[in-house]
C-alpha cells in the first residue's frame, strides 16, 4: 500500500502496434471453434449409443449420457472463452483504429508546424497592418497625382473666352439668316421692275428716281444687275462691322 498517494507512473514509450495480437486473438478463436464442432459431434455420437443401449446395456447408455454431458459442460467454457476473446479483439480493433488516427492526426500537426514555419500570429498582424497602410498610402499619392495644381488656370479668364466664343456664334448665326425687307416689294416689282442681285443670291428691287442726298443716279438698267465679287466682299464687311456696333 502506497501511504503517501504517490500516483504509479504510466509506461513511457510509443504505443506498440495491436496488430500482431489482432491476428492471435483470431486464430486462437477459429481453434475453438473447430474444438467445438468436434465436441458436438461426440456429443451426437454419445447421444446415438446412449440410445442403442438403453434397452440392453443400462450402465453403458448411463456413462454415454455421462460423457455427453461432460462435452457439453466443455463447450459452456469454450463458448465463455470465445466471448472473452471476442471482446478483446474488438477493443484491441477499436484502439487500433484510435491508435491509426492519432499517428495520422500527430503526421497532420508536424506537416503543419513544418508548412508554417517560424510564422507567428503577431507576426501575421504586423504584417497585415504594414499592408494596410501602404494600401492607404498609396489611394493618398493617387490622389495628390490626380488633384490638379492650383493657380493654373484663371476663372475670370475662362468666362472671358467663354463670352468671346458666345458672341462669335452669335455673329455667325446673325450671318447666315436670311435679309428681312424693310418694306413690301413695291408694285412695280410685282410687275417685273428690274432686280438688283446681292450677294447671297437675293434680289431686292430698284427703284427709279434718285436717293434722298439729291445726288443724281445713273437711269435704272431694264435688266438684272449683279454686283462684282470685290464690291461683295466690301458690302459684307460692312454689314458685320454694322452688326458688330449693335451688339
Amino acid at each position: 500500500m502506497n501511504l503517501f498517494g504517490k500516483k504509479k507512473s504510466a509506461a513511457s514509450g510509443t504505443p506498440t502496434d495491436p496488430t500482431p495480437t489482432i491476428m492471435k486473438l483470431q486464430e486462437t478463436i477459429d481453434t475453438l471453434e473447430k474444438r467445438e464442432t468436434h465436441l458436438q459431434k461426440k456429443i451426437k455420437a454419445q447421444l446415438l449409443e446412449a440410445k442403442a443401449k438403453s434397452q440392453t446395456d443400462k450402465k453403458g447408455a448411463l456413462f454415454a449420457l455421462k460423457r455427453k454431458k461432460m462435452y457439453e459442460a466443455e463447450i459452456n467454457k469454450i463458448n465463455g472463452a470465445r466471448i472473452t476473446l471476442e471482446q478483446q479483439k474488438i477493443a484491441l480493433e477499436g484502439s487500433n483504429t484510435n491508435l491509426q488516427t492519432f499517428q495520422a492526426m500527430n503526421s497532420g500537426r508536424k506537416a503543419m508546424q513544418a508548412a508554417r514555419g517560424q510564422l507567428d500570429v503577431d507576426d501575421v498582424d504586423a504584417v497585415m497592418d504594414d499592408i494596410q497602410e501602404e494600401m492607404d498610402i498609396a489611394d493618398q499619392i493617387g490622389e495628390a497625382i490626380a488633384r490638379p495644381a492650383e493657380g493654373l488656370f484663371d476663372d475670370d479668364d475662362l468666362l472671358a473666352e467663354l463670352g468671346a466664343m458666345e458672341e462669335a456664334e452669335m455673329e455667325e448665326t446673325l450671318l447666315a439668316a436670311p435679309a428681312v425687307p424693310a418694306r413690301p416689294p413695291s408694285a412695280a416689282m410685282a410687275a417685273g421692275s428690274p432686280t438688283l442681285v446681292v450677294p447671297g443670291g437675293a434680289r431686292q428691287p430698284v427703284a427709279a428716281g434718285s436717293g434722298s442726298s439729291g445726288m443724281d443716279l445713273p437711269s435704272v438698267p431694264t435688266g438684272d444687275v449683279r454686283v462684282p465679287a470685290a464690291e461683295e466682299d466690301e458690302d459684307l464687311r460692312a454689314l458685320r462691322e454694322l452688326e458688330a456696333s449693335m451688339l
